[in-house]
Formats: structure tokens, sequence, C-alpha cells
């Protein structure tokens, strides 16, 4: 029931899927750490098996190379907010393209106040891009509805966070709420103002 990094040659025996992720500065990310350890103290099935990223579309296939510019910029320009900070704010359910034998899953965490513009292109660099909304911080893979008497998410700003373009993995056999990911390179978004 916990999330591990793996490497590349791990990846062929089950289902995989490519997220472009938003990934927290590693102060915000450590913050977000605690909140997963009191949700495992409340008994939430799949806490601590989704990393403190914010998955914000589903990638058709691998890029090839580092991740392109193009989705930095249109994430600087359009969705970060006028003075700089990604703001926290009710945990939400981000559906995400997984199935399991009980059904789809979603990464469930504090919803973030940004998200790729309605008007991203539906591909890039000749990849096919899916948007998730609403965007999240995972905290924990579900497969919903939320459940009551959680603690509450916690409650801050960042402005330092990057993109990257994220693996993630149900092996076979493993339940359904073990998962295996890797983070590819971050690509640092230009600093906002404020």
């Amino acid at each position: 029931m916990t999330g591990v990094k793996t490497g590349e040659d791990d990846f062929f025996l089950g289902r995989t899927i490519r997220l472009l992720v938003l990934v927290p500065h590693r102060d915000a990310r450590l913050r977000l750490l605690k909140w997963c350890g009191l949700l495992w103290e409340a008994g939430l099935p799949g806490a601590w098996s989704f990393p403190r990223v914010a998955p914000l579309a589903v990638l058709g296939r691998r890029p090839s190379g580092d991740l392109p510019a193009p989705p930095a910029r249109t994430l600087v320009e359009h969705a970060r907010p006028p003075d700089g900070k990604f703001r926290l704010g009710p945990p939400a359910l981000a559906g995400l393209p997984l199935e399991t034998e009980s059904g789809p899953l979603f990464a469930f965490g504090p919803s973030l106040e940004t998200a790729l513009p309605e008007n991203f292109p539906s591909e890039w660099d000749g990849i096919p891009v899916r948007r998730i909304s609403p965007t999240v911080i995972g905290a924990a893979l579900l497969r919903g509805p939320i459940p009551a008497g959680l603690p509450p998410a916690p409650d801050f700003a960042f402005r330092a966070a990057a993109l990257a373009v994220m693996r993630l993995r149900i092996p076979p056999g493993a339940g359904d709420f073990s998962a295996e990911w890797e983070i590819g390179g971050l690509r640092w978004l230009a600093k906002g103002a404020g």
C-alpha cells in the first residue's frame, strides 16, 4: 500500500500512464508529507501511494528527450496566479486513466488554484495531451468518494515549482493502492510576480 520509485526497466509488466506534473519545491512537499502521515493514521486506504505532485495532463506517449519548453511557458503565462503564489484549497479527487478490478482510481489531495488553461493544445511535439481537472497535489490514490472524518488539508502557498513527466503504474496483483512511479528531469518555472 505504499508508493515506491522504480527504474525504467521495471515498467514493462504493468499498465503505465505518463503524466505532465507540477512538482512543488521540496519545502512544500515536506509539509504535505506530514499530512500524508495524518491520513495514514486516520486509516485512509492508499495514503502514501501517490507522490506529492499535481497531475496536470495525461500524455499519450513519452516525450523524446527533455520536457519541451512550451508547456512550462503556457503554465507560467496562463495558470500562475498574478502574485506568483500557488495556493492550496480543499481536498478533491482528480480522475486518472487507471482501472483496477475495483474500478477507476483518482489522485486525492489538496486542490490547487491552478490548471492548464482550457486552450492548452491537445497535442505538442506530436504527443497527444489530455487535461486533468481539477488540479490536486497528490497525497493518496483513492477509488472515491472522499471518506468523511479526514484531517484537514494543510493551508499554505508556495512559489517555487517545476514541471516534469511522471510515469505511474499499478503493478499486476499488487492491489488497488500500490503504485510505482518515476519522475523525470525537472523544468523549473520562471519566478512569478510578488
